[in-house]
């Protein structure tokens, strides 16, 4: 690695304002982040703990205990992947900081290895909050030696390399095409989901592959114990496998020389990833902010008819704040896309399932039993509820005003319209999404289709709430100090936090489903009456401290 790299990572890293940890000026900020630090974040790896703990026990009764050192790295890794392919796009291509990076005496390798590292940093938070809970467990419980952890220091610091460079590979490679298109955005955009679902489909294949076993052999290999399955499940990502059998055998000579191809290999797709930077990156990256647009002559009665058409303000201004998310690339893969996720890995888990597997149909028979189906109307209320708080619009839609968010004082709409058109333009993607999502599930697992009809009708009111309660998480928490779009949606914390809170409300949810297990009417009923009024509640709070609140901020 040459110097400029080095210190284009440390200029980057010192540049940043990374989640905007240092532009914390008022006191939500600090008192969210603070919380988020002490009570909520320890509280998931707790109880992410307690389940690893749990599995680890079942599994010591099969002699397959390893198997959880494998889920946790390839839980990491597919993680880091999926993220990666995100902040990869932003970060490489449609961060502002690029075209100033072209101009110094850099060369493509070394922007590119620069900014690779400065994304593998905030991905270690990851790998840290998974995997660090899987070996303290498992080194404890197996009473492992002193190898053991200085082993699994080594996988720690390349488990996040593979991921993110096959994510960086897939990205420069389908960006190197859109340079010749004169429709950058466009193209952009369609290069970003393209390189989302690509990757997708061949994380799933290459698993799909190694573990497409039929029933006997898969019974003789857990019969066999000695950790048999650990290497089988690992095989999500190539090298990962390496890494398991490195851990699992650290006192012989084939775990070190396990340990030591792992990091071999690891290094060495680093650095090809760097020669494919060389190649491809400068000429995908050239133009990409240019725009081009096209004349087209139009009387007098046309651009009337086209442009003075007549709405209210509250549709109006809606529909230009979907527009602004489906036209700017790194808006459209945050905001627009993740909402599509969810229902585009159902139908893959139904394309590519393998046949005679049972948590297929014991799931399908769960949801034709009319004895449970409260619950699992309640369930879906709870899906909806993650489907929202996973969505970024809305928790970002101050904050993607960023320094102009003055001019929306002089526009001649009034403040509340302004905030209901951005709650709303957040709530009819986070519907899109789950309406899609409700399908897909209803087609995998076979849900009674009255059910699927009432979750869709009592389901928007959770999706009403966590946007009400993200644009008062913005207003009163924007991140409006940036110079790229990939910091105001990227390197958000309140889009952490929303995450945060639609699993606490959805995780009650849940709890109350299987605490009370009601009977249908009754939890359609509870529901309904229970979001309605938070509904209320929350959107009188909007309308009175949240105008105000936007009145006194300041681009």
């Amino acid at each position: 690695m040459s110097n400029k790299t080095l210190l284009l990572t440390r200029t980057l890293i010192r540049n940043g304002e990374g989640f905007g940890i240092k532009g914390m000026k008022n006191k939500v900020s600090k008192v969210l982040f603070a919380l988020m630090l002490m009570i909520i974040l320890p509280g998931l790896v707790v109880m992410f703990s307690f389940f690893v703990n749990s599995a680890y026990s079942a599994l010591t009764a099969i002699g397959q205990e390893g198997v959880v050192i494998s889920w946790g790295i390839a839980i990491a890794s597919t993680v880091i992947f999926l993220f990666g392919i995100f902040y990869i796009a932003a970060s490489f291509y449609f961060s502002r900081d690029v075209e100033v990076l072209l101009y110094l005496p850099l060369k493509p390798r070394q922007i590119v290895g620069a900014k690779f590292l400065t994304a593998a940093l905030f991905e270690y938070l990851i790998t840290a909050a998974v995997f660090l809970p899987v070996v303290i467990i498992y080194g404890i419980r197996s009473a492992a030696g002193i190898l053991f952890y200085i082993y699994s220091c080594v996988v720690f610091v390349f488990i996040p390399v593979v991921p993110l460079c096959l994510a960086a590979v897939l990205v420069m490679v389908l960006m190197r095409f859109t340079n010749a298109s004169k429709q950058k955005d466009t193209f952009s955009i369609i290069a970003g989901t393209l390189a989302l679902i690509l990757g997708l489909g061949i994380n799933l294949t290459v698993q799909k592959f190694i573990i497409n076993m039929n029933p006997q052999e898969l019974e003789a290999l857990i019969m066999k114990g000695e950790n048999t399955l650990a290497l089988l499940t690992s095989g999500i990502f190539p090298t990962a496998r390496w890494a398991v059998s490195a851990l699992l055998d650290t006192v012989t000579t084939a775990g070190f020389l396990n340990l030591m191809l792992y990091a071999a290999v690891s290094a060495a797709v680093y650095i090809l990833l760097l020669f494919l930077g060389e190649m491809v990156y400068l000429k995908g990256v050239v133009g990409l902010s240019e725009t081009v647009s096209k004349r087209n002559k139009q009387n007098k009665t046309e651009a009337r008819d086209k442009f003075l058409k007549k709405h209210s303000a509250l549709r109006t201004y809606t529909m230009l704040e979907l527009k602004l998310l489906f036209r700017t690339p790194i808006y459209f893969l945050n905001c627009v896309i993740v909402n599509f996720i969810w229902p585009v890995l159902l139908l893959i888990y139904m394309v590519m399932g393998t046949e005679g597997a049972d948590i297929q149909g014991t799931v399908k028979q769960l949801m034709n039993n009319p004895d449970i189906a409260g619950t699992i109307f309640l369930f879906g209320i709870a899906l909806f509820t993650f489907v929202a708080g996973f969505n970024g619009t809305v928790s970002t839609s101050i904050s993607r005003e960023g320094q102009e968010l003055f001019i929306k004082k002089y526009i001649p709409v009034s403040y509340r319209t302004q905030i209901l058109a951005k709650v709303l333009s957040g709530f009819i993607l986070s519907i899109a999404g789950a309406v899609f999502t409700l399908i897909a599930a209803t087609a995998v697992f076979k849900l009674p289709l009255y059910i699927s009809m009432l979750i869709l009708a009592a389901g928007w009111m959770g999706m009403l709430f966590i946007s009400f309660v993200d644009i008062l998480l913005d207003l009163y928490n924007p991140k409006l100090d940036w110079d790229s779009e990939q910091k105001a949606v990227k390197q958000n914390l309140n889009v952490v936090y929303s995450m945060i809170i639609s699993s606490i409300v959805g995780g009650l949810t849940i709890y109350a489903a299987l605490q009370f297990s009601p009977g249908f009417i009754a939890a359609v009923l509870s529901s309904i009456l229970v979001y309605g009024v938070l509904n209320v509640l929350v959107y009188l709070l909007l309308r009175k401290k949240g105008v105000e609140r936007f009145g006194r901020l300041e681009g």
